[in-house]
């Protein structure tokens, strides 16, 4: 990639290819498809267990493949499978100044609160605002990878200070911030248009995304890495842009936020 000075974006599985490119032709049996699922061991675990995951909400548990796959539909489906693609092909290992569950426990805490913003605006967005808050930051591990310490200097400027922004450090550091290296990374990976809108301008939707993923998507951006007292800041900055965006009250905002919290840590489990 030429704004990372040649670092190489690693492929998508071929097996994860394959029933992408299933989903998207409208010839192909959903049998066909489950059937593809279900012969990736990889696959076919995790599916199962995001499907079942609290952040679903399903009333029963699905037992296989076949009853997800008719259960969630094409678009739903590669809503689903996508981000479990992005977890086996974004580098996560060593990378210095970011622990991998905490990468992820945010991430699925954005996802969540994500969820909950497009369930009470626009339920039937709830999977693809999910799969946006989940994705959205899935360049950082890359530039990581590809700047080293020099990023880790911009990440924890960030995470240090309240009132900075991720994009404009990123910026003035490097030129470029991580969401364009996202919105590179969603179109190199053939992500569905509205995806690949929220991944690379997730700090600056201007509502052209489809119905309000992208108000929970700005609404999410702002959760840092860190833990401790500074989880305890975006918590309530969390609530506070709850109840400007949804108008609810103190009582819900903090319930939204602590069930969040709760299911972001059963996703984190199966990405981490």
């Amino acid at each position: 990639m030429e704004l990372l000075e040649g670092y190489e974006l690693p492929s998508f599985p071929a097996a994860v290819m394959r029933v992408l490119e299933m989903l998207r032709d409208p010839d192909a049996a959903l049998a066909d498809i489950a059937r593809l699922v279900e012969s990736d061991p990889g696959m076919h675990v995790m599916t199962l267990k995001f499907v079942n995951s609290a952040a679903f909400g399903l009333a029963k548990k699905v037992s296989n493949i076949h009853h997800a796959v008719t259960l969630l539909g094409r678009a739903r489906l590669e809503s689903l499978i996508l981000p479990l693609a992005v977890k086996d092909v974004v580098p996560t290992d060593n990378l210095v100044c970011l622990d991998a569950r905490t990468f992820w426990t945010t991430n699925a805490k954005r996802a969540c609160l994500a969820r909950a913003i497009a369930k009470r605006l626009h339920p039937a967005t709830q999977l693809e605002a999910f799969t946006a808050g989940l994705l959205q930051d899935m360049a950082i591990p890359v530039l990581i990878s590809a700047k080293k310490s020099d990023y880790c200097v911009a990440l924890e400027t960030w995470n240090s200070d309240p009132e900075s922004d991720l994009a404009q450090i990123e910026k003035t550091t490097f030129g470029f911030d991580h969401q364009a290296v996202g919105g590179l990374m969603a179109e190199e990976w053939n992500f569905p248009g509205y995806l690949q809108e929220a991944i690379g301008q997730h700090h600056s939707l201007n509502g052209s995304g489809q119905m309000n993923i992208d108000r929970a998507i700005i609404a999410v951006s702002s959760l840092r890495y860190p833990s401790g007292e500074y989880q305890d800041r975006d918590d309530e900055m969390l609530k506070t842009m709850l109840r400007d965006v949804l108008g609810v009250g103190e009582q819900v905002a903090s319930e939204i936020v602590a069930q969040a919290e709760s299911d972001a840590h059963q996703v984190a489990e199966i990405f981490y």
